[in-house]
């Protein structure tokens, strides 16, 4: 049998790729040769067929210039187009005008002498070996040199993404506008940038990107590669001091490429500045515990508290005097008590009617400067205290926007059993500070800003980072992250000291609306400071609004405890306690004495039965007569004094029973049935409300007096 032989069949290992360049690489080596070796053949051929003809040899010769200089102007195009650096420009630039040159003059004198000849070999043979070294040395030096945008523009064209002017600002962050070629989107580009970001060695969230919204193919890539907000910025003071809350914006912070946080609260702007005007957006401002949502919310506070036009609003039901203590005298209304934010959300409705039946009035469809009202700024620390499951918080947010009322709702997550739903749809405006998990900044952030790479998954760590979202802000910033600048306690509040001789004190529309609550509020003259050293340590002690004396007797003080009772008997002198016994037996004789039938039941004993009383025996009748009973237009004005005198007093809420000596004087039948007669009509009157609370069921906020002037 005949031995079969085969040769064996090389296989190549190499990815397509390695394939590909390999191809390239002796391309580049073999061309330059190939047109040095076989050039002077071409170009004797085109010399002895023009040469017998003067005008072909001319056009020839117009014509390989001509052709020379435009392959020169369309090779520079392409080199552009690639973004090629200046080097192998200049070398690609130099190959096609030495060659254009040498193919011209070749074709007019030939180069069948030895002059002609030698320096056509000459003149390749150089620019051959030229070509050779570059290619071997230049590729291995740029790779090396490259920055490292150029490797993210190598990876991005991996995606077909083509990058076009990228552009530092100086500040670390470069900017580039990205073009998807080929059917790529902007989804394709996403999936490839936590690659791009580990290779950079940058963190997340530190690339982001927005689409063009006429061009999806167009998109701007931002990369942040440096932190220029880890030292801080100190607090410059308020922006604008005198100035109307509706002139400018107010400015909280920075953003990490150096342009200032400025924040259209009002939604309507004198002079905007880089913001735009719309509509009031309530704002959730969301964090985790020590993130510096509360720094945040103090330099608001400060803002407004250095403006003309405007009334602050703060509620903190968990620690006000801690947060807010040093600012305290430049809020309009501090609310620190449960009950008290709940009063005050049933108010604020009566409030937004009276405000917009105002600017109705005055033909305007929302709150602008000069209009006579102040502009209300309610800023809601640790939000879930009151929001959640709060009926009235999501309804007020739903209309108080046309009233004027800008409303900041701090929270630690608002999510929906911290925060209702709806209440927070109708907050489109965002401010998301450190997270522990960066995908909960959907419940704060719109979903624009976290497709374009919005990532607070910083916790803690950073106090004061954040993101801002709405509020004017252009859409393109709402990735960017920022920092609250650096202001000290003393600082704010010498701010808002200052501020007392410009502030607008509240209209008289917005507090007749809140009646006896407003009225009856704690206001702040001094703020709570630590003090400093050789500064007398004297209190610092709450000015509470003017109200009525109550007229019940104040209780006697209690004596002060002087320690244990054996303690006590031991210093009391037996003359003393003698003396004392005495007293006690004869005041006990006394009454012995007054007794009208002394004795006339010793005979009795505990199990013995009582004898009835004689036929004429007198009959003692308890309560009064006929004459103490109270119609039902005295019952009711003897319910509403009681009222009255409870919110003189400061009493905010009562039990049915606290007035039942009035219920039972009236001279009805069915007494209960009045009492929830008066009672349904005093809450349709926003007089009382319903107390919602665990520990209140079955009592009643008071609201305001029943005999005041609104009622």
């Amino acid at each position: 049998m005949a031995r079969r032989f085969s040769k064996s069949k090389t296989i190549d290992t190499r990815s397509e790729d390695e394939q590909q360049q390999d191809r390239s690489r002796r391309l580049r080596i073999v061309g330059p040769w190939a047109v040095t070796a076989l050039g002077p053949v071409l170009v004797e051929g085109g010399h002895l067929i023009v040469a017998g003809n003067p005008a072909a040899l001319a056009l020839a010769t117009l014509g390989l210039a001509g052709t020379g200089a435009s392959l020169c102007k369309f090779l520079g195009h392409l080199d552009s187009k690639a973004k090629r650096d200046k080097d192998t420009v200049r070398l690609h630039q130099v190959n096609t005008i030495t060659v254009t040159a040498a193919v011209t003059l070749g074709t007019i004198t030939g180069v069948d002498t030895a002059a002609t000849a030698g320096a056509w070999a000459i003149g390749g043979i150089g620019l051959s070996l030229a070509n050779n070294l570059w290619s071997s040395f230049h590729k291995k030096g740029s790779e090396k040199g490259a920055s490292k945008w150029e490797k993210l523009e190598a990876e991005i064209g991996l995606a077909k993404h083509e990058i076009k002017e990228p552009k530092s600002n100086g500040k670390g962050t470069v900017i580039a506008q990205v073009e998807a070629k080929d059917g790529a989107t902007a989804d394709d580009l996403v999936r490839r940038i936590p690659a791009l970001a580990s290779a950079l060695k940058i963190g997340k969230g530190r690339i982001t990107h927005t689409v063009d919204d006429d061009d999806s193919s167009l998109i701007t890539m931002r990369v942040q590669v440096a932190d220029l907000l880890k030292e801080g910025f100190p607090w410059r003071g308020p922006s604008a001091f005198g100035a109307s809350i509706g002139d400018v914006p107010i400015r909280t912070g920075r953003y990490e490429d150096g342009e200032d946080v400025l924040l259209n609260i009002t939604g309507m702007l004198r002079d905007p500045g880089p913001l735009s005007n719309g509509n009031v957006e309530h704002a959730i401002a969301m964090g985790v515990n020590g993130a510096g949502k509360t720094q945040g919310n103090q330099l608001i506070i400060v803002e407004c508290g250095t403006r003309t036009e405007v009334s602050v609003i703060a509620i903190d039901c968990s620690k006000f005097q801690q947060d807010f203590g040093h600012v305290r005298h430049g809020i309009e209304w501090p609310i620190d008590k449960k009950d008290a934010a709940r009063r005050f959300f049933k108010l604020l409705p009566n409030a937004i009617e009276k405000r917009t039946d105002y600017l109705a009035a005055m033909g305007l469809s929302k709150w602008e400067p000069g209009c006579g009202l102040n502009f209300l700024v309610v800023i809601g620390e640790e939000a879930a205290d009151f929001a959640a499951d709060n009926e009235h918080y999501q309804k007020i947010l739903r209309t108080a926007r046309a009233a004027g009322i800008w409303i900041l709702t701090s929270i630690q997550r608002a999510t929906h059993n911290n925060m209702d739903t709806d209440s927070r749809a109708n907050s489109p405006a965002g401010l998301c500070f450190g997270l522990r998990d960066g995908a909960d900044a959907q419940y704060c952030l719109p979903d624009e800003a976290i497709e374009a790479g919005a990532w607070p998954q910083w916790g803690n760590r950073k106090p004061g980072y954040h993101y801002a979202a709405g509020l004017g802000i252009p859409e393109d910033r709402w990735h960017i992250t920022a920092r609250t600048e650096l202001a000290s306690k003393r600082d704010q509040a010498d701010a808002i000291t200052a501020g007392a001789a410009i502030r607008t004190p509240l209209d008289a529309i917005t507090a007749e609306a809140f009646g006896d609550l407003y009225v009856n509020r704690t206001t702040y003259d001094a703020p709570l400071l630590p003090k400093e050293e050789g500064e007398e340590n004297t209190p610092q002690q709450a000015a509470p609004a003017p109200t009525v004396t109550a007229t019940a007797p104040a209780a006697p003080a209690a004596p002060a405890y002087s320690g244990p009772p054996d303690e006590e008997m031991d210093d009391v002198d037996p003359d003393t306690m003698a003396r004392e016994v005495e007293e006690l037996n004869e005041m006990l004789q006394n009454v012995l004495d007054e007794d009208p039938e002394p004795g006339e039941y010793d005979h009795l004993r505990i199990e013995d039965e009582i004898e009835p009383p004689a036929d004429d025996a007198p009959v003692f009748a308890l309560g009064g007569d006929d004459s103490d009973k109270l119609t039902s237009d005295q019952g009711r004005q003897a319910l509403y004094e009681r009222l009255d005198q409870w919110v003189r007093e400061g009493k905010n809420s009562f039990a049915p029973r606290e007035v039942t000596d009035i219920v039972i004087k009236v001279n009805l039948s069915d007494t209960k049935r009045w009492f929830y007669r008066q009672r349904d009509a005093l809450i349709e009157a926003g007089v009382i409300s319903e107390d919602e609370s665990d520990e209140g069921f079955g009592k009643y906020d008071i609201l305001r007096s029943p005999l005041s002037g609104n009622n």
